[in-house]
């Protein structure tokens, strides 16, 4: 028996080579404890038997599988029946098809995802013979290990993984690129455009497209090898929004989808605007998005305000901040209208319409309560009705500037403290005067009566009460019935 096949013997006999293999194959021996590799470099674990077996000697790290040595490996080591052991986990990208090639004496076994796909498990002395296969890699992370034995003599192997990058096999889009970034300077006016690196391993360029945010037409900007480009366009009043995405082509001229559209906004905005009134400080709180752009310097409030007769945007004032609280605001039931506008370290602000944009994400339409009574009472009369007292209530003022919607008229009786209301009602809006009245039933027994009446508006606020007027409900005269006079 050659001594390159006394692996079997070594185990006692009782199994072959090609058996322990698939053993082997089937529970990889674990990757020490504390060593950690970089990105797509093996590791490797070195063992002083050609099963695997036990603790591996050393673990470190290995650039590539692509050695070759004449005796022991580094001492400490046997020069013969010896295993090393190559695994990485990487990303594959998109994935695709791929050429697995090896190089070995003695054994050699590759795996794809723990699955053996090249055998060579045989003694060859010192000459090395190799072996090379196709396949198609699926997309995303995927594990291979190499495991390579050394019975006797020179331990060489060398093994490599490369796309085919042909046209004829190559059919598989890449992946479209990830983590766009841009800035945009205020100085140039130009955008800069980054991205990260693409997981394919045939990549060969990426494309830059972009569209304005009011177009769906793109144009490519430039073809790169690099991250990253700044578009030599110029934009021309650092307002102009564009979208940009970018492509990656492979060496077999597949072209993925773009990425994810990413929009640069020149000039910052305001993407919403809201606001409280409280009533107890009579002052409001605007609230909207801080804004994150490098380009951003600061934002400018604004309320819509009567200046000389015609309303205009008036500055409130100017922060960093996205919170701005006023001055008190008179509680007067009317609608109040801000804007915020946001300055780039430029010096560029924001675009505002002359007047109201009732869909500009940066405006707020914000209505006030009404915390302001009736200016004052109606004229209050009283009269006798069928069965009690007439109370009217009456207000002469025209009807464009009247601040009450109705009338309300309470009475007591007159030696009495509490005032009950008999009446609380909208006047008739038609009426040249506005009037509301009410018949008040009272028995007639010749007590006094007071009255009282005020106004009311929409919000529920009431003016301040008018004279009290005073009445008393006659007693009944009786009636005297007339006695016969007897004839005669």
């Amino acid at each position: 028996m050659r001594q390159k096949n006394l692996v079997a013997a070594v185990t006692g006999g009782a199994m072959s080579a090609v058996a322990l293999g698939t053993l082997l194959a089937a529970a990889p021996q674990a990757a020490a404890a504390g060593v950690r590799c970089s990105a797509n470099v093996y590791q490797r674990t070195f063992f002083k038997n050609t099963s695997f077996a036990g603790s591996p000697v050393r673990t470190d790290c290995d650039g590539a599988v692509d050695q070759n040595w004449s005796g022991r490996p580094f001492s400490g080591m046997p020069a013969d029946n010896f295993g090393v052991r190559w695994s990485v986990t990487r990303d594959f990208g998109s994935g695709g098809p791929f050429t697995f090639a090896v190089s070995a004496t003695d054994g050699v076994r590759v795996y794809l995802d723990n699955v053996r796909k090249i055998d060579l498990w045989t003694g060859t002395g010192n000459t090395a013979r190799a072996k090379s296969v196709n396949l198609t890699i699926p997309s995303g992370r995927h594990t291979l290990r190499v495991d390579h034995v050394n019975w006797s003599g020179a331990a060489k192997v060398k093994y490599t993984y490369a796309p085919r990058t042909s046209a004829t096999y190559d059919r598989t889009k890449p992946l479209a690129p990830t983590g766009i970034k841009t800035v945009y300077n205020t100085t140039t006016r130009r955008t800069t455009v980054s991205w990260s690196a693409n997981k394919e391993m045939d990549l060969a360029s990426y494309s830059l497209y972009r569209r304005t945010a009011s177009s769906s037409t793109w144009t490519k900007v430039a073809t790169t090898t690099a991250r990253g480009y700044t578009d030599p366009l110029v934009n021309p009043d650092d307002r102009t929004p564009y979208y940009y995405e970018v492509r990656a082509t492979d060496k077999a001229a597949n072209t993925s989808s773009g990425s994810a559209d990413t929009v640069v906004r020149p000039l910052p905005i305001v993407t919403s605007l809201t606001g409280t009134y409280d009533k107890a400080t009579r002052k409001v709180t605007l609230n909207w998005p801080q804004n994150t752009e490098p380009q951003f310097d600061h934002y400018t409030v604004l309320s819509n305000d009567l200046v000389n007769g015609s309303y205009a945007w008036v500055p409130l004032g100017t922060t960093k901040g996205h919170t701005w609280t006023t001055k008190p605001v008179t509680p007067d039931g009317e609608w109040r209208h801000y804007r915020v506008l946001v300055t780039n370290d430029g010096g560029t602000t924001t675009y505002g319409a002359k007047g109201l944009d009732g869909s500009a994400a940066n405006e707020l339409w914000l209505g006030i309560p009404d915390g302001i009574a009736p200016y004052r009472a109606p004229d209050l009369t009283l009269g006798i009705c069928a069965g009690g007292i007439r109370a009217t209530a009456e207000d002469g003022t025209p009807a464009p500037i009247r601040d009450f919607t109705g009338f309300e008229i309470e009475r007591r009786e007159a030696t009495a403290d509490t005032w009950s209301v008999v009446l609380h009602q909208d006047y008739a809006p038609r009426s040249y005067t506005a009037t509301a009245t009410v018949c008040d039933p009272l028995p007639s027994d010749g007590r006094g009566y007071e009255y009282r009446a005020r106004s009311y508006d929409a919000a529920g606020n009431y003016s301040p009460y008018g004279e009290i007027r005073t009445v008393t409900v006659p007693v009944p005269v009786p009636v005297p019935v007339p006695v016969p006079v007897p004839v005669g």
